[in-house]
């Protein structure tokens, strides 16, 4: 059942991928407007696309194209695969539920990362950032038990990053972009050709995105603290 893995799509469900989205998309923003005050990327367009394809359609079609990543990533990622590896550390009775959800959120997450490796572009620091990237998604569903949070926070920060901004997104270009953007800052701050992701301006970004997480779990339920669902499987 796919309310197993966070999909239970209550009234809260709802609100949570909405925040997500919201969220992403508030990030992504601050990257652009900070890297733009530091003249560390230049305009060169707008409404630009390299292909035939007409703007609106590429548009549309970039923006299901995220939904879809945003979805099935975060069903594998952290609603099957997270959920499984806190659910196996804890057979070892030893292991307590908040070292099984830690070691599951690190696990899951390097795989995430590790899955970027062969990216264009991809650097140790990539891969590093991320991971961290990982934790902050993963953060939302082990506070909930729910992917609302990460699957609107996934799409909005890629949708936001490439199809608005024009930064490449884990190394790639998309053919469509609102604003064009070309490199020009350090790419120890920007992450150069690969984007945010691969620079210190993105784990900044990711920081404040996890503190933002537990900040609305927290407003929405009043108290902060791990979902017993993620490492105990239902019992039908």
């Amino acid at each position: 059942m796919f309310s197993d893995f966070g999909f239970h799509l209550s009234r809260a469900w709802w609100l949570d991928l909405g925040f997500g989205l919201v969220l992403g998309w508030l990030l992504m923003t601050s990257i652009f407007v900070v890297e733009l005050a530091a003249g560390w990327i230049r305009i060169t367009g707008y409404f630009q696309t390299i292909s035939e394809i007409p703007f609106a359609s590429a548009f549309l079609v970039s923006a299901l194209l995220f939904v879809f990543v945003g979805i099935s990533e975060e069903l594998l990622l952290r609603g099957y695969l997270l959920t499984n590896l806190a659910e196996g550390f804890r057979w070892f009775r030893w292991i307590t539920p908040k070292v099984a959800v830690g070691a599951a959120v690190i696990s899951s997450s390097a795989i995430f990362g590790i899955g970027h490796i062969a990216n264009p572009n991809a650097t140790p620091t990539s891969t590093f950032v991320i991971t961290l990237g990982g934790i902050m998604l993963a953060s939302g569903y082990v506070l909930t038990g729910e992917l609302g949070i990460p699957i609107g926070l996934h799409i909005s920060w890629n949708f936001f990053q490439t199809t608005v901004y024009g930064f490449s997104v884990s190394g790639l270009q998309l053919p469509v972009t609102v604003i064009a953007t070309e490199q020009a800052g350090p790419q120890l701050l920007t992450g150069g050709a690969f984007g945010p992701e691969a620079g210190l301006i993105g784990v900044g970004a990711i920081c404040i995105g996890t503190i933002a997480v537990v900040q609305w779990v927290t407003f929405r339920e009043g108290s902060i603290s791990l979902c017993s669902q993620v490492w105990t499987p239902e019992i039908r």
